[in-house]
């Protein structure tokens, strides 16, 4: 008897068992088919959003032709300078992962708090922008940059060639932001340069760097730069003239004495003195920032900007319009008067 009780008991035991197991395998299908389910929707959504890679890295030739092609990724990335003999295009066709219209050519580096850390230089013959909304930032393109798309951008970055746009349209939808930097001619295929409404949009080149006096005195004429970019102190004897007759990059009116340096993060490194008797300012939007002026500085324009400087000596308007319109930040100094004459 107790014999049969015991393999009653064995028996109801094993039926359980066998229960149990066939309630833990139906749970872990439906586990299974839920997350594919769930994968499968994810992967459908970003194939969409993101036609073709999301990013190229480029370590060779081969690299950099694929990534700039429509095989490429919207963002294109560099890890070190780069040349090529090739005649470069950025092919359009490309979309960011938002699903917008975009591309972006990354010739810098960043840490982990997106500060830039570095930044590069390819060199080639041309580059031939293609999308709509593309990216030129940071680092530097040695050759000229034909563009042939809406809204192209160059952000902190520089050409050190000719900037080619193939419509006025297409030039006026661009964006080059302050800190760029374009050593040739800003102007429209085609267009005479001396005759053309390009000259007009970008007068003399976009900017003036100053190593002595014969370059200072140049830099601030009418054949100078929109922005004068000083990498020294610079005495002299001259009353100095800033002229008008300048707009910046975006073909707004404007001019900047740049007396200081910086790093790749915007970071002011040092500043730089500019001794004259005196400097008149006649165009329009002019700042003079950080470092110092030593002498007195007379505006003859509205718009004018003392951010970060300082004027050793006074600080002299043509007119009350035009004090009431200048712009004197906190960090600014000036040392003698600031008066109406």
């Amino acid at each position: 008897m107790v014999k049969w009780n015991r393999l009653l008991m064995i028996t109801a035991s094993l039926g359980l068992l066998a229960a149990c197991g066939n309630g833990d395998d139906t749970a872990a299908e439906d586990e299974t088919e839920e997350v594919a389910e769930d994968t499968t929707d994810e992967t459908g959504e970003d194939s969409d959003a993101t036609t073709g890679a999301t990013q190229s890295v480029v370590t060779d030739e081969d690299s950099l032709l694929e990534g700039l092609s429509s095989d490429g990724g919207w963002i294109v990335i560099f890890q070190d300078d780069f040349s090529t003999d090739e005649e470069l295009v950025l092919a359009g066709g490309m979309e960011n992962n938002d699903g917008e219209s975009e591309r972006k050519l990354a010739l810098y580096e960043q840490d982990a708090d997106r500060n830039v850390t570095g930044t590069f230089t390819l060199s080639a013959p041309s580059l031939t922008i293609e999308q709509d909304n593309t990216r030129l930032q940071y680092g530097t393109f040695e050759g000229d940059v034909y563009v042939e798309a809406e809204n192209f951008r160059l952000l902190g970055g520089t050409i050190d060639g000719d900037l080619i746009f193939a419509s006025e349209e297409l030039q006026d939808s661009a964006e080059i932001d302050e800190d760029a930097t374009i050593t040739g001619e800003t102007k429209v295929e085609g267009e005479d340069a001396d005759a053309g409404e390009t000259a007009d949009a970008t007068t003399g080149a976009t900017q003036s760097v100053v190593t002595d006096e014969d370059s200072l005195l140049e830099g601030l004429s009418s054949d100078g730069g929109w922005i004068v970019i000083f990498e020294d102190n610079v005495s002299s004897d001259e009353e100095l003239v800033m002229v008008d007759g300048f707009e910046n990059n975006n073909g707004e009116v404007e001019r900047k004495l740049a007396l200081y340096e910086q790093d790749a993060d915007r970071n002011v490194t040092g500043t730089f003195t500019l001794s004259a008797p005196s400097i008149t300012i006649q165009n329009e939007n002019t700042r003079l920032q950080y470092g110092t002026v030593e002498g007195d500085v007379y505006v003859e324009a509205n718009g004018f900007k003392l951010l970060g400087g300082t004027i050793d000596g006074d600080l002299i308007f043509a007119s009350d319009e035009f004090e009431e319109s200048a712009e004197i930040d906190d960090d600014a100094t000036i040392t003698g008067e600031t008066k109406v004459d």
